[in-house]
């Protein structure tokens, strides 16, 4: 893709073209924990390893549980990524987020679910 004629391409990447945001395969099934109780579990996850931060699986939309969980009203922005919405599971606030709208370069985490690890049960990746 041509970032410099897309009209949604990632400023960071314009910036900062020696970025890196590599997507692959989880490879294994994943499960994330809250409370006792599985709220998502796939063998279509995926792990985004980005420049100067751990690794995050995304979790497809639909191996989500979604009884319990609420969209919040925070947002946060990257300049790579695009604009994060951000989810609450029962009493956890903003546990999760996801792109909905991502830049070009990050088409592949649309409709992909992430969460904060460390506020789950267990690490999500053994």
């Amino acid at each position: 893709m041509d970032v410099t004629t897309s009209t949604n391409a990632a400023p960071g990447f314009v910036k900062f073209p020696d970025y890196a945001i590599v997507l692959e395969k989880a490879g294994q099934e994943c499960v994330a924990t809250l409370q006792g109780r599985v709220i998502a579990k796939s063998n279509r996850a995926i792990i985004l390893k980005e420049s100067n931060h751990m690794p995050v699986v995304y979790f497809p939309l639909d191996d989500i549980e979604r009884d319990t969980v609420s969209p919040s009203d925070k947002e946060t922005f990257c300049p790579f990524k695009g604009t994060a919405s951000y989810w609450s599971f029962g009493n956890e606030k903003n546990i999760a987020w996801s792109y909905e709208d991502p830049f070009d370069e990050m088409l592949d985490i649309k409709d992909y679910v992430a969460f904060y690890s460390d506020r789950l049960d267990a690490p999500i990746l053994a």
